[in-house]
């Protein structure tokens, strides 16, 4: 079975969320997924030995609004469709797009009605809904350094979290709207294929010039609200 092939059958219908709060967006084909309000920590969990200085202070963080965020991270099939390119170093059209950096990361969400989620948004979304994460090995639901093979992956073919979520861990790191340590910089959340598990957490963060276009470097759109022009995915067999 060839690589294409292969992609397709991994990605053919992704399952529905138990309460069905997901729909697709015309603009990109991608299916986006309802986070609820509520409520976490943020910065390193307790007893974390792997914290290493760049995670936000503990503090408990209240996300007062839910908002819609995209189930698996921008691929380059969308991501042709939208910008009319495609930078990616590993060509698949279910692989997420790679090399892009923050501002056309910003524009293709800002052309398809939505936004970068924050720093705050994504963190929620990632922990799915959990105060930690789940204790099954790292590699049942990320692509990191021991599993990659040195390349991303097709998307969602790794286990979803508590909110339908996949590859909100390694694969590509995801560009978010929050300001880095440096003049300009943007922070990138969630680890990559390239990284070891250390990297590879939700507290874990990188920060860097908004213009880097590095081959792990990816992201997903969310938004408050989405227009009418999308429908829900139990009405569609789009992937």
């Amino acid at each position: 079975m060839g690589l294409a092939v292969i992609e397709a059958v991994c990605i053919a219908a992704l399952p529905e969320t138990p309460d069905g709060s997901s729909k697709i967006k015309f603009r990109d084909g991608l299916t986006y997924q309802w986070i609820p309000p509520g409520s976490y920590y943020t910065g390193c969990l307790p007893g974390d030995v792997d914290c290493y200085g760049l995670e936000r202070h503990r503090e408990k963080v209240s996300i007062g609004q839910g908002f819609w965020i995209g189930r698996t991270e921008v691929t380059q099939a969308a991501y042709m469709q939208v910008m009319h390119a495609d930078p990616s170093r590993y060509k698949g059209a279910k692989r997420p797009v790679d090399s892009v950096g923050w501002q056309d990361a910003s524009t293709y969400c800002s052309r398809i009605g939505m936004r970068l989620p924050t720093e705050y948004e994504w963190e929620w979304a990632a922990y799915g809904g959990t105060p930690e994460l789940p204790k099954q090995p790292l590699g049942t639901y990320a692509w990191y350094d021991a599993n990659s093979s040195d390349s991303t992956h097709p998307v969602a073919t790794k286990l979803p979290n508590g909110y339908g979520l996949y590859d909100m861990l390694g694969n590509v790191w995801e560009w978010v709207q929050g300001a880095g340590r440096g003049p300009g910089e943007h922070i990138l959340k969630g680890g990559s294929f390239y990284n070891i598990s250390r990297d590879v957490r939700v507290s874990g963060r990188m920060s860097a010039p908004p213009d880097l276009r590095h081959r792990d470097l990816g992201f997903r759109c969310a938004s408050s609200s989405i227009p009418a022009e999308t429908f829900p995915t139990g009405n569609s067999t789009r992937p």
